[in-house]
């Protein structure tokens, strides 16, 4: 059956953290080439039970160290490989994530990686059913376009963008 623990109160450890990291420095460079910004956390804000959402939902300085247990995490799961963790934010976020690097020369291997070993877990290819660029009407915008797009709202439909 497996473990059947809340992620954040037992199973989040140091390794995984660096992952996580590493996720984080890749959406950095997204948002950099892209031209946008993301919220900035230091490093070491990924490094305990409560990760970024420790400050970001808690106040800047909420900390559960790894030593600890996170009693607010007890009970909030997941507790199945199906959960909307996997079946969700990988199709979804990952992957639109993966379609904004290969679009904008961005290498997201951490990414990727994710999304490649979700598709194991749980037997789904999400590259071939993650959420595209094109199913979200941006598959066509160029950087200045989206950019027009996500700051002022100004749409380019597709032949006003190719011809």
């Amino acid at each position: 059956m497996g473990f059947r623990g809340p992620i954040y109160s037992h199973v989040y450890t140091e390794s995984v953290s660096e992952v996580q990291y590493a996720f984080y420095q890749e959406e950095i460079k997204l948002a950099k080439t892209i031209g946008v910004d993301i919220a900035r956390y230091p490093k070491d804000t990924f490094f305990s039970r409560s990760n970024i959402l420790g400050p970001e939902y808690m106040g800047d300085g909420a900390c559960a160290p790894f030593d600890d247990q996170f009693p607010m995490a007890f009970g909030t799961g997941p507790f199945s490989i199906q959960d909307r963790y996997v079946t969700e934010d990988i199709p979804v976020g990952c992957h639109i994530y993966h379609e904004l690097g290969k679009k904008f020369g961005v290498a997201t291997p951490v990414i990727d990686s994710i999304i490649t070993l979700g598709s194991a877990m749980v037997g789904t290819d999400f590259y071939e059913t993650g959420v595209s660029l094109e199913e979200l009407g941006i598959g066509h915008l160029n950087q200045a376009d989206l950019l027009d797009y996500l700051e002022n709202g100004n749409y380019k439909e597709e032949d006003e963008c190719n011809g």
